[in-house]
């Protein structure tokens, strides 16, 4: 789940590791600046972990200033001789003018040494990676398609219970069907899983109407042909807005058992943990959505399921039986085509156990409805009627329309309450539908992968080179505010922080992306160092010193505007993400229910 500002920084665990792995990936690369400095006799003012101002440090007996400074978004080596920088670095004692020159191979040494270093570290955690093993979902190695959505979107409990909004499934609505091995995407061959999807991602085909568009090269029976889908665009942050493009296809994987729970259907069946269920009635399953899809079958009544236990193959008879898993809720459809949707969750009051508060759980409508009905506000009263009571959701069923009717609804956030009109407004109980179950918890197998330090280089290289690729390709869906910043690669670190494996696995990623990113040929970055050197080894003689230090301040503003665009967005992202975990918190405690059988 998404992490809020105090879930992040109050994982002490986590922080520890994204200080020593990432601040670990720039003190390598600043390191390589310095040494290779070192090596080549160039003078060092400063030796800094962040920029901005001095935190603490300490001078050295080689006269460096080895220093802390207060914004954590990078570092720095100063070397005067290498250009001015005095705009992100601060002003050097010594300016190039009073020290020798130094020349073009010098210039070239120090600037790619840092990026150089990098790749040595991330060759040696990709070392330790490929000896202890990767942990990988099950399906990650493979193209097959195990299950197709009819419907996507991002409403999770809600689109189950119909009270999200939600489009046909691209894949479903083209034609993908469990068991077809996708060979390629947009005409590029894919071996693993995660090369669908991120070659759907960073898509950038589209229609003649401006809509995504995607070719998938599949094999069927045998049969290689091409399916033409339009991949839907899904919000997957409220506060950012972030969008990305989504199939419905979840890659084939293993259906195993938990343990029965006491008296369902699965107990008297004889079933045991870690049964593997490879058909339903004979027909094949492909994972653990396809398995709930063949008991979701019309007819009612047993099925044979196919199962393996230690190694061999037995038929099981069970009978599923409905299973209530979540409780009633509410829903306003308003605008002029019912176009826009507010979700209550009704949750008993804590004064007062006969009274029953409809909380907001969500609601999108123009800019004053959003900020009026933001999540946790209560529905303290429709058009002069009272929502409080048992039957608070019938209430307001009531004193709406099935046509459609303006609503005048009263809401209390804390000490603050207001009032606002709701446009053609139809209120509604969505009722939970059963759902057929055998009492037993579905999983798939645990995987480990060991991939070679060249296969984890290649697939981070390439990805982080599509995903620079599609940043400047207007055809993309892929735009700067997707960046991430200093916080969102901390919470990336936070969310990893279970398994150290994984967090050397983003660590590898961070080094070859900062490698990648700092050879870029851009004033301020070292690639930009080595295009000026560059130029001035063609024209035989220096650039202008006035031309060079405005050049070099038009791109630290640019630069440092960048960074606080970045830092701004992860701001925001990160805001949006603690609105996401507090919603499924509370359909967790208010709306799914424990599933019990033999009552």
């Amino acid at each position: 789940m998404p992490l809020s500002f105090q879930e992040l920084f109050g994982n002490a665990w986590g922080i520890g590791l994204a200080v020593i792995f990432f601040g670990g990936s720039i003190f390598v690369h600043e390191l390589g600046h310095f040494l290779a400095a070192r090596w080549r006799g160039l003078k060092i003012e400063r030796f800094s972990i962040g920029m901005g101002p001095r935190v603490f440090g300490w001078t050295g007996k080689d006269g460096v200033d080895y220093r802390i400074s207060l914004f954590p978004i990078g570092g720095y080596v100063a070397l005067p001789q290498m250009a001015d920088m005095s705009g992100v670095e601060g002003e050097n004692e010594d300016s190039a003018e009073k020290l020798p020159p130094i020349s073009y191979a010098d210039k070239m040494w120090v600037a790619v040494a840092g990026a150089f270093f990098n790749v040595i570290f991330a060759f040696f955690l990709a070392c330790i990676l490929w000896n202890a093993g990767m942990p990988m979902q099950e399906g990650s190695e493979t193209t097959v398609v195990g299950h197709v959505d009819k419907t996507i979107g991002n409403g999770g409990t809600l689109a189950d219970l119909g009270a999200a909004n939600t489009v046909p499934g691209p894949a479903y609505r083209a034609g993908v069907l469990p068991g077809d091995r996708i060979l390629a995407v947009d005409g590029n061959s894919v071996t693993q899983w995660h090369q669908i999807t991120e070659a759907i991602m960073l898509g950038n085909r589209k229609d003649a109407a401006g809509k995504p568009l995607c070719v998938l090269t599949i094999e069927r029976a045998g049969v290689t042909k091409d399916i033409v889908l339009q991949p839907e665009l899904v919000e997957m942050n409220s506060t950012m807005k972030d969008r990305v493009r989504l199939t419905g296809m979840e890659p084939r994987t293993s259906v195993l058992l938990g343990t029965p729970l006491p008296r369902s259907p699965a107990e008297s069946a004889g079933i045991k943990a870690e049964d593997e269920v490879v058909a339903v009635d004979g027909q094949t399953v492909f994972g653990a959505d396809s398995f709930m899809d063949l008991l979701r079958v019309d007819s009612p009544g047993a099925r044979k399921l196919t199962i393996k236990r230690g190694g061999q193959e037995q038929v099981i008879e069970v009978t599923p039986v409905p299973i209530l898993r979540t409780n009633p809720i509410g829903a306003i459809t308003h605008g002029e085509n019912g176009e826009f949707r507010v979700v209550l969750i009704p949750v008993p009051d804590a004064s007062n156990k006969d009274k029953v508060r409809l909380v907001i759980h969500s609601a999108t409508g123009d800019k004053a409805t959003t900020e009026a009905l933001s999540l946790g506000t209560i529905l303290d009263k429709a058009d002069g009627r009272e929502i409080t009571a048992i039957r608070s959701l019938d209430d307001l069923v009531e004193v709406s329309s099935p046509g459609g009717r303006d609503l005048n609804i009263f809401w209390k956030r804390g000490t603050t309450d207001g009032n606002l009109i709701l446009r053609k407004a139809t209120a509604r109980i969505v009722q939970p539908a059963a759902i057929p179950s055998i009492g037993a918890d579905i999983h798939s197998r645990a995987v480990t992968v060991k991939r070679s330090p060249i296969d984890q280089f290649v697939g981070a290289f390439w990805s982080t080179i599509n995903t620079l690729t599609r940043l400047f390709d207007r055809s993309s869906d892929i735009h700067l505010n997707q960046l991430m910043g200093a916080i969102s690669i901390a919470k990336m670190y936070v969310n990893l922080s279970e398994d150290i494996r994984l967090v050397i696995w983003f660590s590898v990623v961070i080094n070859i992306n900062l490698a990648i990113l700092n050879l870029l040929p851009i004033p301020v970055l070292d690639g930009g160092h080595m295009l000026i050197a560059t130029i001035e080894r063609i024209r035989r003689r220096a650039l202008p010193s006035k031309v060079v230090i405005w050049i070099q301040y038009l791109f630290v503003g640019l630069f440092m505007s960048l960074m606080a665009y970045v830092l701004l967005n992860d701001v925001r992202r990160c805001s949006g993400d603690g609105d996401a975990r507090l919603r499924n918190e509370l359909l967790q405690q208010h709306v799914l229910r424990t599933v019990e059988f033999g009552k």
